[in-house]
């Protein structure tokens, strides 16, 4: 097949190859640090649910232990949404389009293995907790240094998009 015929297919149908490429991008980014987080909360929140059948007081420290890996996909959102509004307000060729699927591609990795093993160390957190409330102030730092790869992405996500024009 010719690729001009599928060019000219495109075109004719109005469809932007810009806007498709930066949507799938956007969800994949927001679809696999959903599942990061899912499963990073899945796993925390088994260890926090035991931890708080031994001692109702610990509901509150566990809570905030349990819920960290849920951030990923709030950064993931966001990115989301800064896509989405650039194809919205017509911002979108096919350039930013592959710059967009790529980012969501980086965001989607960062995102979502953070997520995962965010969710480890906070159920190893909520576990050394319960077993010595004295420390919980001291294992969260382990959990919060999993947020900095996060954190890292979510950020250079935003400076590649405003780098590039995209919102």
């Amino acid at each position: 097949m010719d690729l001009n015929i599928l060019v000219d297919l495109v075109k004719s149908n109005n469809v932007y190859i810009g806007n498709v490429l930066a949507i799938f991008g956007a969800a994949l980014g927001l679809g696999f640090a959903g599942y990061g987080a899912s499963k990073g909360l899945g796993t925390s929140g088994s260890s926090a649910a035991v931890a708080t059948a031994q001692d109702e007081k610990n509901f509150p420290k566990f809570l905030i232990l349990e819920s960290l890996p849920q951030t990923q996909v709030i950064y993931a959102f966001v990115i989301a949404i800064l896509i989405t509004m650039g194809v919205i307000n017509g911002n979108m060729n096919l350039e930013k389009g592959f710059i967009c699927l790529f980012v969501g591609l980086g965001l989607a990795l960062m995102e979502g293995f953070s997520g995962v093993y965010q969710g480890v160390a906070a159920s190893a957190a909520v576990s050394a907790a319960a077993k010595n409330p004295k420390v919980v102030g001291k294992v969260i730092i382990y959990v919060v240094m999993v947020e900095l790869t996060a954190l890292l992405g979510f950020v250079f996500s935003i400076l590649v998009l405003t780098v590039s024009k995209v919102y």
